[in-house]
Formats: structure tokens, sequence, C-alpha cells
């Protein structure tokens, strides 16, 4: 497995004329771009590659205030989330990133209003037991778990930075909707359901997302979220499982971070996540929200 160095250059390599990143060979897209933006600030890799993905998302950002999947997209979707907190590293961004906060802000499921139990009532059916607080990857659909964390991160950063103490009730409500979509086994998986996230097994990536984004509860409370994920590191199963899982799991004090590892970045976005887990080693963990 190539090393810190060797993984920067392939990630400034990788990237596109236009200044953004695909997934592997192709177009650009916000995701693998956002991504890329944090890993080349974890290590400091400043100069053109940097200036150029900043230029990049300044210039997809929508009239909304989020930013599409791809510029070719007609839609602000989840994607909002790490495009803000990668812009957040970028000195002159404070308006994009507070316009995507906006955004964000608005895809949160809220408590249903009168006139909404008044039209189940009538209906003779009952309330909804969705929690409030989730995120959904599209407007206008349900919560589910990768969304959420995103988006707690981001609301987090920015809260923190530009001293938004009014977004923190809304992190809250997202971390307790978290909470109330973990698995048996104390991982996460989608979570889209109480039917997906109680009786379904839990997957190594979306268990270190949601460990990260619950960064400030306590361990007594995450003990068996924690253990599962100290299990799933054994056989993460891919550079994102690995990475996230020790994302999460060093923001709650666990040294379980290892530079060697037999698993293949196989795109530009397994590059970049490998790099902030490499990172939050040896230097900072970028989506560590008190560090």
């Amino acid at each position: 497995m190539a090393g810190a160095g060797e993984l920067q250059r392939l990630l400034v390599k990788a990237q596109n004329t236009d200044g953004g990143w695909g997934y592997e060979n192709g177009s650009s897209w916000t995701e693998p771009t956002a991504l890329a933006l944090l890993a080349l600030s974890a290590w400091r890799v400043e100069g053109s590659a940097f200036d150029r993905a900043g230029d990049w998302l300044k210039r997809t950002q929508r009239a909304d205030g989020g930013w599409p999947p791809a510029p070719s997209v007609g839609i602000s979707t989840w994607v909002t989330s790490l495009a803000t907190l990668a812009l957040s590293e970028i000195e002159g961004a404070d308006d994009f990133c507070r316009r995507g906060i906006q955004w964000l802000v608005g895809q949160i499921k809220s408590p249903l209003n009168p006139i909404e139990c008044l039209a189940f009532r009538m209906r003779g059916l009952p309330l909804p037991l969705q929690p409030t607080g989730g995120s959904p990857f599209f407007p206008g659909t349900a919560a589910w778990v990768a969304p959420t964390a995103t988006s707690i991160l981001s609301l987090a950063d920015f809260a923190r930075k530009a001293d938004q103490q009014n977004l923190i009730s809304h992190i809250k409500d997202a971390q307790r909707y978290l909470v109330s979509r973990r698995c048996r086994d104390g991982g996460w998986n989608h979570g889209g359901s109480k039917y997906r996230s109680e009786n379904a097994g839990s997957y190594p990536e979306t268990t270190g997302l949601a460990l990260l984004a619950l960064y400030d509860l306590p361990d007594s409370e995450l003990d068996i979220s924690l253990k599962r994920a100290l299990h799933f590191l054994q056989f993460p199963g891919s550079i994102e499982g690995l990475s996230w899982l020790q994302l999460g799991l060093t923001c709650h004090g666990m040294d379980v971070l290892d530079s060697n590892t037999d698993l293949e970045c196989r795109t530009a976005r397994d590059v970049s996540l490998r790099l902030l887990a490499l990172a939050a080693q040896s230097r900072t963990n970028k989506f560590l929200i008190h560090s």
C-alpha cells in the first residue's frame, strides 16, 4: 500500500483540468472533489491543485446555496455538506459556506405541524414514527444515516468557526436521529427506516461515519458501537470502510490507525479517504470538531 507521499502525488495527478476530480477517470463530481480538497488541506498540500479545487467548488454552487452531485445534475443534494466542509478550509469562502449551511438546515426533517397531524388523524392513520433531525440524500425524501452524519459534521464545523450557536439544536436533533437508527449489533447501516435500522446488520463505513458524527457523546453511551467498530476493523472490506472506521474511532480517543493495509485504493475518493485517515494518525483529523 502506498504511503502518504505517494498517495498525495496520485491525488494531484488525478485532478481534472477543470480543477475537480471524478470517481475514477472521467468528469468531475462534487463528492470526490470535496474529499480531495479536505485531504490536501489535511496534509497542507497547497498551490495550484488546492486553489483550483476550491475554485471548482465555488463555480458549481447552485443559486439555492446547495451543490449538485455533478454540474450536469440540476438539483442540490446531500453532497452540499461535504462541499461546505471542504470550502471552510479556503480563505474568503465564508459566503459560500453560509449559503450551503442554510441549504442544509432547510433539509433537516422537522416535527409534523398541527395541520399535518390533523390530516393523519382524519384519515385514521397513525402518526409516523420517523424521528426528526435526519437529512435526506435528495430534497423531500426520507432521511438516512450517511447524509445525516455528514450534515452534522458540516454544521458543527461551521458553528465552531463562525460562532453560530443557533445550529447546536439542529446538531443535537440529528445526533438523536443517528442514535435512534443504531442496529442491534451496535453499528449502523443505511438506516432509512426502523426495520432497516434495528433488524438488519450494520456496515463498516456507516458505522465509522456515524461514530464520527457522534463526536461528543460519552463513550459510555457508545460502548457497544465502539466494540462493533473495532470488530469491523479486523475485516473492513474496503478502503472506504477502513478509513471511516479509523476516523470514527480516532475521534473517540482510540489509537487504531495503522498505515499498512492490503486493501487497494481504486478511486480518487479512496485515495482521499485514505489520506484523511492517515492524517488523523500523524497530523489532524479534519472531521474532529474540537481539534
